[in-house]
């Protein structure tokens, strides 16, 4: 499978799979401590990576095409993401943002997996059925990911306004 890949495509394609499944993890397991940080680090290094060679692999179509735009979005998704971990102090509502940014970016690199499977696996021949099969793939990998991140989103940071003015009046809260 991997003998018709350029070094690109071979790197591309080996730490997008590598991400999957630390993607994965890091959504099953608890959020916090070293081992979250460490997969953490791994999964935005090795999307970075990734990314950069999704722009150097143009042997699907033979130009720019829409995998190199949603590459940069995930580039940008995962910066996003990060930002608010390396600002001091962070953000009251830090978590969120951490996670619906890298929630995007998982979700991103998990349609664009399907996306190049079905385009892949199924017998299209023309270039309208690759656009219609990619874009179907795409709104319903997105959708259930909305469904998923609405569910599993981390409580807000910020302290409800009555809980703030019931700890000032001396009241247990």
């Amino acid at each position: 499978m991997m003998a018709h890949l350029t070094l690109a495509g071979t790197i591309h394609l080996v730490l997008a799979l590598l991400c999957s499944t630390v993607g994965l993890i890091q959504f099953l397991r608890p959020k916090r401590g070293a081992g979250h940080r460490a997969r953490g680090y791994f999964y935005v290094y090795a999307m970075l990576v990734s990314d950069g060679t999704t722009l150097l692999i143009h042997r699907f179509t033979g130009h720019f095409n829409v995998f190199h735009v949603a590459a940069i979005v995930n580039f940008a998704c995962i910066v996003l993401a990060v930002v608010p971990l390396l600002r001091m102090p962070r953000p009251s509502n830090w978590r969120s943002i951490h996670y619906h940014f890298i929630a995007w970016s998982y979700v991103a690199l998990m349609s664009a997996a399907a996306i190049n499977t079905a385009l892949r696996l199924l017998p299209l021949t023309m270039r309208n059925q690759c656009g219609l099969t990619a874009l179907i793939v795409s709104v319903a990998t997105m959708t259930i990911a909305h469904l998923v991140i609405r569910k599993y989103r981390p409580p807000s940071d910020v302290a409800a306004p009555s809980t703030g003015l019931a700890w000032q009046a001396g009241a247990p809260s």
